[in-house]
């Protein structure tokens, strides 16, 4: 049985296990209900980007489950077991309340651009990685409890990106040390072949019923041939 808290909130399976030059191994199987308590989240997310009209999925989402000590500001996150599309999950979570934290993506490098008046622009080798940590007001947003044997979806999100963490919150900032400890944030690291960090802020949500049907019609697909599909029911 699927239960979505819609009136408190509204994205590979996990990141590839191996990454070749060419692009990802292939997908992993994926885990069965821990039976008789299997329980899941799961979360669907557009990530906006900072300059332009386009959106990214997330290839993972970063989850904390608040134990009481800490409150929202874990030390531990668990990551997303199985991505598809911009619909995220964490199979076999355990029980209790549960928050997203981070969403994470990435891309193979541009191409160099040609030389154009004497100066010369070059890609940096690799791939380039985009982690947004989530504002408390998002993350709040997204908390959910979680029993045995259900499958709770956090809600739909389309977050706001902002490069840098420069203004960031005290969530943001706890959440990138706890992610990406000692990194460095600034905006313009990129130019030298660095990682994107970005804030990121609740720009709309959808929790109507037409959302709902939406995400449940998806997981259907998602989870097809699994025994997770007794908790879509």
């Amino acid at each position: 049985m699927v239960s979505v808290d819609w009136r408190r909130s509204l994205t590979a399976a996990a990141m590839c296990a191996a990454m070749a030059l060419g692009g990802c191994a292939a997908p992993l199987p994926i885990a069965d209900p821990r039976e008789p308590h299997g329980s899941a989240l799961a979360i669907r997310l557009a990530l906006k980007a900072p300059i332009g009209v386009f959106s990214n999925s997330p290839r993972q989402v970063y989850f904390a489950r608040i134990d009481g000590a800490g409150g929202v500001l874990q030390q531990s996150i668990v990551r997303s077991n199985l991505v598809r599309g911009d619909r995220a999950y964490l199979l076999n979570a355990e029980p209790g309340t549960w928050v997203a934290v981070a969403a994470f993506f990435s891309r193979g490098p541009i191409p160099a651009a040609p030389p154009a008046g004497g100066v010369s622009i070059s890609a940096s080798v690799g791939r380039t990685g985009y982690t947004t940590y989530f504002s408390e007001e998002l993350l709040e947003r997204t908390k959910v409890s979680l029993g045995d044997g259900a499958l709770v979806c956090m809600g739909a999100f389309v977050v706001d990106q902002a490069v840098g963490l420069a203004g960031a919150d005290a969530v943001q900032l706890h959440y990138q040390n706890v992610i990406a400890p000692g990194a460095t944030t600034g905006g313009l690291m990129h130019l030298l072949g660095g990682d994107y960090h970005y804030r990121g802020t609740l720009l709309e949500g959808s929790a109507d019923d037409s959302a709902r049907d939406e995400f449940l019609r998806d997981a259907r697909s998602d989870l097809a041939g699994t025994r997770w599909t007794t908790r879509l029911e």
